[in-house]
């Protein structure tokens, strides 16, 4: 059968519906009934109209296949393979590859827990990013204080989430402990963006560039006093009672003392007057800035080679002079950061992610209220990527030249090849960057691959299928005796099932052929006819993406014989010996054994007229004879055989004169070079197979009964059956 389809393209939205047609040409000789089932898919969500489609001989046919496209369903570029099936025995299912391209849906939930938690100083939520998508997401996480009044940090930053996976990372507030006062609650807001990247097909498939999904979930840390309101009631009683006894005994103390008191403090305690030098044992007193007067530092991160923007990027500034300050972002999928609300001073920023190499730190002062701009450049650590090719026969395959190129264009980067198992390997390829390899093979169509190379990352890409180009076979028709082009001369073979014919010209260029697109690699049996001229025949074999140019002589006056031999099943049969007996040195040849010429056969340059006997031979079958007469009006025929195997059996039954069975018998089948045994069953029933064609003798013997014996003539590819009487007045 043949199978093809108007559509070959899809594109979806994850819980759409698409459509497409297959076509189904029953090629064969018998009605067929065509099933179709979707490969790359759950078939539940697959639905076939009709189930089953009938198809007479020559007939064709429509399969209409609905896809529902689940909301899950991982975004990019997928191949899904449409397996025709026929009904026939032995028929091979035909495939159609149709690409469907999902859309992407990234879905973001974010949720802190617990949102809030009453602590004097710190607290410690857990903050979850669920992906409900269909595509992995990048997700940069980050917290602020509206007020100011504390410190937010995301343990995690940058975040990668799988479709239907959630990842977690920890948010830690920070306060300074208040000593009294009522509880005060402490907002922060969390915010995530979520970039879609990473699905196959290397961007969405709209082609509009990545989605971005934005979230915020709220956490409060209710900040208690170190010294609750009751505690301080009661403090504040006791404190009273106590500058009461104070009083009472420094008046009785300045009364009664002899001496006069004095008061000393440590240098420490006083201010350095203008000009002078702090006290060595003096403390710095740190107070917090004002919110007007923090600023930020922003800026843009880029690869070294590439220049292209990286994400992920955790950058991490830190004071360079005082109590360890440090404040940390993320780079966005642009490459773009902000570290935000940094009081003033001198900041020394770091940059760091996986796959690049460390970066020195580079300081930079902050001003008040404004952004102190710092971009900077990462070196990517090389990538490595590996695959392999298929031409979808065995192996080993043929050496393919693997060429990389960048996807912007310009020189090749690197170029390898395939070793005998079609395997391939790229080293020390810059990173990040989109690459297009290019596959070639002698024979092959080209074909392409985009790859995305991460840093430092080591890719293994999907198997890429190498096609076969087509064939060519071509050539030049003469007379066999003059030497001169002949024309009208009809060549045809078959290609997949179809006759595929041409005619040689009789004006400009007579006697050249030429039969074009046939399918490689292949064996091909070319037949040339002419009125008046004995039929040539041409087996040509066809490696991949191969061409084959022949000179045909015919021979006016001679005939041909071609057909086709296949077993009792239909199935094509190779290697048979054909035979034209009745001439002087009889034309002898052999069925093909391969493509699509299987089982055809053609003898040529047969004396005509004449009459002849075809004689096909294959060990395991019996043998077939078939005559044919050629005359001058007709020099050529087709005889075509089916060969049945060269075996046989006996189905006896062993019973008494009366017809009663006898069971428990045992049966001996010998032609006097080899000897089968069976025993009766109980229904006096036997059965000996695999004997080959020849005269037997069948002997029934019992134990105290003496024996019978019998002689039986066995056919190929036939049960002969048997009955064996028992007793002494048995004929």
């Amino acid at each position: 059968m043949r199978v093809h389809s108007e559509t070959t393209t899809l594109a979806a939205a994850p819980g759409d519906d698409v459509h497409v047609d297959v076509v189904v040409t029953n090629t064969g000789d018998v009605i067929d009934g065509v099933t179709v089932v979707v490969h790359g898919i759950d078939a539940a969500h697959v639905t076939s109209t009709p189930a089953v489609l009938p198809l007479f001989p020559g007939e064709s046919g429509r399969v209409a296949l609905r896809v529902a496209v689940p909301a899950s369903f991982p975004a990019g570029r997928h191949v899904l393979d449409a397996e025709v099936r026929s009904s026939a025995p032995n028929a091979r299912a035909e495939h159609l590859d149709v690409e469907l391209a999902v859309a992407a849906r990234p879905r973001l939930a974010l949720t802190v827990h617990p949102p809030v938690q009453r602590r004097r100083g710190h607290s410690r939520h857990r903050v979850e990013c669920h992906n409900g998508g269909n595509v992995p997401l990048s997700v940069v996480l980050g917290a602020n204080d509206p007020d100011s009044a504390v410190q937010a940090a995301v343990d995690r930053p940058a975040l990668t989430v799988a479709p239907g996976r959630t990842a977690t990372a920890m948010l830690t507030i920070r306060a300074a402990r208040r000593l009294l006062g009522n509880d005060v609650d402490r907002p922060v807001n969390v915010h995530a963006t979520a970039t879609a990247t990473g699905y196959a097909g290397g961007g969405l498939v709209s082609g509009r560039g990545p989605a971005v999904v934005e979230e915020d979930a709220p956490a409060v840390l209710r900040h208690r006093p170190v010294v609750a309101r009751g505690v301080l009631t009661a403090g504040v009683l006791l404190l009273i009672v106590g500058l009461w006894a104070a009083a009472f005994l420094v008046g009785l103390e300045t009364v009664f003392a002899r001496d006069r008191l004095t008061k000393t403090a440590p240098p420490s305690f006083f201010l350095a007057a203008a000009g002078e030098a702090a006290p060595r044992d003096a403390r710095a007193r740190i107070a917090a800035v004002p919110a007007g007067l923090r600023g930020e530092i922003a800026g843009t991160v880029r690869a070294r080679r590439s220049r292209a923007p990286v994400g992920r990027v955790v950058v991490t500034a830190r004071l360079r002079h005082g109590a360890g300050f440090a404040a940390t972002a993320a780079t966005q999928a642009d490459g773009s950061y902000v570290v935000t609300a940094l009081p003033l001073g001198t900041y020394c920023v770091d940059f760091a992610a996986p796959g690049f190499a460390p970066k020195a730190a580079s300081c930079v002062a902050v001003a008040p209220q404004q952004a102190t701009r710092l971009d900077a450049e990462v070196d990517g650590r090389a990538a490595t990527v590996s695959g392999s090719v298929d031409t979808g026969g065995p192996a080993p395959f043929p050496v393919t030249t693997v060429e990389v190129r960048a996807a912007a264009g310009g020189a090749p980067v690197a170029t390898v090849r395939t070793d005998r198992r079609g395997r391939y390997r790229l080293t020390g390829l810059p990173a990040p960057a989109r690459y297009l390899l290019r596959f070639r093979a002698p024979g092959y169509r080209p074909a392409t691959l985009a790859v995305t190379a991460e840093a430092g990352g080591r890719h293994t890409e999907p198997a890429v299928r190498l096609s076969a180009g087509e064939g060519t076979i071509a050539g030049t028709v003469v007379d066999a005796t003059a030497g001169t082009p002949l024309g009208g001369v009809t060549v045809s073979t078959s290609r997949t099932g179809e006759v595929l014919a041409t005619e040689t010209p009789t004006l400009g260029r007579p006697g050249r052929f030429a039969l074009r697109g046939l399918a490689t690699p292949g064996t091909y049996l070319v037949t040339f006819t002419k009125p008046g001229y004995g039929a040539g025949t041409l087996v040509v074999r066809l490696g991949p993406g191969g061409s084959a140019t022949r000179t045909v002589r015919l021979r006016s006056g001679a005939g041909a014989v071609t057909g086709m031999v296949t077993d009792a099943a239909g199935a094509p049969l190779g290697g048979v010996t054909v035979t034209a007996g009745g001439s002087a040195v009889p034309a002898r040849t052999t069925t093909l054994t391969d493509g699509d010429g299987k089982g055809g056969y053609a003898l040529a340059g047969l004396p005509v007229p004449g009459s002849y006997t075809v004689t096909f031979r294959l060990p395991g079958y019996a043998d077939r004879t078939v005559p044919v007469v050629l005359d001058r009006a007709t020099p050529s025929a087709t005889v075509s055989a089916v060969l049945a195997p060269d075996v046989g059996g006996i189905d006896g039954t062993v019973e008494e004169c009366s017809g009663k069975a006898v069971a428990g018998a045992t049966v001996s089948v010998t032609d006097g070079r080899t000897a089968r045994t069976a025993v009766s069953a109980a229904d006096g029933t036997f059965g000996v197979g695999g004997l080959r064609p020849a005269t037997y003798t069948v002997t029934v013997s019992r134990e105290g009964r003496g024996s019978r014996t019998t002689l039986v003539e066995v056919r190929a590819g036939r049960r002969t059956p048997v009955t064996v009487g028992w007793g002494s007045r048995c004929g």
